[in-house]
């Protein structure tokens, strides 16, 4: 039945602003391990390059072909890559989360105060697609609903729900499932296919290149705008052959580009003095607290915790600088940022001493460490804190939180888990639920999601993993935070500052996550082969037509 309103919603909505246009002249943490092309591949030491060394006479990237080739369906990160030249996205979201488009001649949000808010898209004219057709509304609208069913996205489902699309008279509807959004295009940086295709091994798309007939090489579309400017007539596709062959062709010159996790768990190895660009991400590092904790129940200890996390230091030095520190869980490049409010929480452990004091901590026996009263006794302070130890990245930068913690006089028993027994952990609160001792219960928790330009965070403070798909680990149900982040998701321009700031005072205030960082890539190319480049996390390409390429 809900289904059904809103297709209705949007069939209104067509034909409302039909009429109105005749009257006149808008992981979490992560479910499985970092994407990897090759399972069994191990980080090798890359090799420096040198200018002279960087580039053979043809620009290449790696693909792999025992994947799929369809940006609706892969599942490889090379593939991906590789896609974002062969098909145009709908939004794309710069590196301080704006969004422009090259298939859209306008966008607005819509809403009533009795209605369900709806974007309205307008489709630029004289989009051509590699088949020789003209991109339609109904093309868009097709391949927001692809990815809305795809198999591939049901984690990008989960998170955020759904998005219905609809088409008339050369514009497109949008509505969502559940809360109005209002910033719907800072998450709708997707592959526009053309309608009826995403069943072919390759649908059409509408970028500025296209495979050429054995699918050796990338050629350029020369209905392409601006075509002339593109840099490269042909781009050479190299087949993978595993992650330690991709890093020896890539030092050889034979691949020209690549994209690095310096966080993940298969950072791969580069020479030091090949050029590396570093882009922003929205994937956000946080601890969540288990809302079952004999100890993190209290608001008060949760809201100590604010000012324990060193976030700098574990940027810098346990994360290499590979990382951007965070109070809130919005990008600090996004102008949504609040800067006043993430001032007040710097790492500060005398602070979060105070606070646990507030709360009722205390050193009862003079054994250094803290104890509280529950129920008239005194209790000691013991808490599990699990991290998947298959990233060691993660595991320093929890080790470091758990340091602080201690130092103050929490004690704090690191679990660093298996994943299987990490998400085991995440999902029934308890450290070795399977085992016959005793259970050890889960506290606090170190993960990842990767959030969408929107910063909705609905999936990590409400609802229920088993019932509903989200990843609420903690448990928390507090509706009032959940009502303030709808209304900040759904209010329109001028309401959308005061929105913001509500939200985020009561989000610091019961804390029930705690941002930590959120990640960056690395691009790399040869020193002195690309110049001019813009890459953001959505599209290494972006704006290619500004790029120069030097090959020998």
């Amino acid at each position: 039945m809900k289904h059904r309103k809103i297709f209705a919603l949007l069939l209104a909505a067509a034909t409302l602003f039909s009429l109105a246009a005749c009257g006149e002249a808008a992981a979490g943490p992560e479910t499985t391990p970092d994407p990897t092309p090759d399972e069994g591949a191990a980080t090798v030491s890359g090799q420096t390059l040198t200018f002279g060394d960087a580039a053979d006479s043809v620009f290449s990237l790696s693909l792999d072909y025992e994947k799929s080739l369809n940006p609706v369906k892969t599942q490889s990160t090379l593939n991906q890559l590789v896609d974002c030249l062969v098909y145009d996205r709908l939004f794309e979201v710069d590196e301080n989360f704006n969004v422009t488009s090259r298939v859209l001649s306008d966008w607005y949000y819509s809403k009533n105060e009795d209605s369900a808010g709806v974007w309205v898209l307008r489709v630029k004219d004289g989009i051509q697609m590699h088949d020789g057709s003209t991109l339609t509304a109904q093309d868009v609208a097709y391949s927001v609903s692809c990815i809305f069913t795809s198999e591939k996205h049901k984690n990008l489902q989960m998170q955020i729900g759904r998005v219905y699309s609809s088409a008339f008279n050369g514009e497109v509807y949008l509505a969502t499932e559940g809360a109005d959004n209002a910033q719907l295009p800072q998450r709708m940086s997707i592959p526009i296919i053309k309608s009826g295709s995403v069943g072919d091994e390759v649908p059409v798309g509408s970028g500025p290149y296209m495979y050429n007939e054995d699918r050796t090489a990338l050629v350029k579309f020369d209905g392409y705008e601006n075509s002339e400017s593109l840099p490269l007539d042909e781009v050479q596709l190299r087949a993978y052959r595993g992650m330690e062959e991709l890093i020896t062709e890539f030092e050889s010159g034979l691949v020209d580009l690549v994209v690095n996790d310096p966080t993940g768990i298969y950072n791969m190895g580069y020479g030091g003095k090949n050029e590396k660009r570093v882009i922003t991400t929205s994937n956000l590092h946080f601890i969540g607290f288990n809302s079952k904790s004999r100890f993190f129940q209290y608001d008060a200890y949760r809201y100590a915790m604010n000012w324990i996390v060193n976030r700098d230091k574990i940027v810098s030095d346990t994360l290499d600088g590979n990382a951007v520190a965070t109070v809130l869980p919005i990008h600090p490049n996004s102008s949504l940022y609040d800067t006043d409010i993430a001032s007040q929480f710097s790492y500060d452990p005398a602070r979060c001493l105070t606070e646990l004091e507030r709360g009722g901590c205390r050193d009862l026996d003079a054994d250094g460490m803290l104890e509280f009263a529950l129920s008239g006794m005194k209790v000691d302070i013991e808490l599990n804190f699990a991290v998947c130890a298959d990233n060691a990245a993660k595991v320093q930068e929890a080790r470091r939180i758990a340091e602080d913690m201690e130092a103050v006089g929490l004690s704090v028993n690191l679990r660093e888990l298996t994943w299987k027994d990490y998400v085991a952990a995440l999902r029934t609160g308890y450290i070795d639920a399977d085992q016959e001792e005793p259970e050890i219960p889960m506290d606090m928790y170190l993960a990842e999601v990767a959030l969408t330009g929107d910063w909705n965070i609905l999936t990590l403070i409400s609802g229920d993993w088993e019932e509903d798909n989200t990843l609420n680990y903690g448990g928390w149900e507090n509706s009032e935070l959940e009502q303030l982040t709808e209304a900040y998701l759904g209010a329109k321009d001028d309401d959308r500052a005061q929105a913001v700031r509500d939200w985020l005072q009561l989000l610091t205030t019961t804390t029930v996550i705690l941002p930590v960082c959120f990640e960056t890539r690395d691009v790399i190319s040869h020193l002195g082969t690309i110049s001019g480049m813009s890459p953001n996390q959505y599209d290494i390409f972006n704006n290619i037509t500004a790029w120069t390429v030097h090959i020998g």
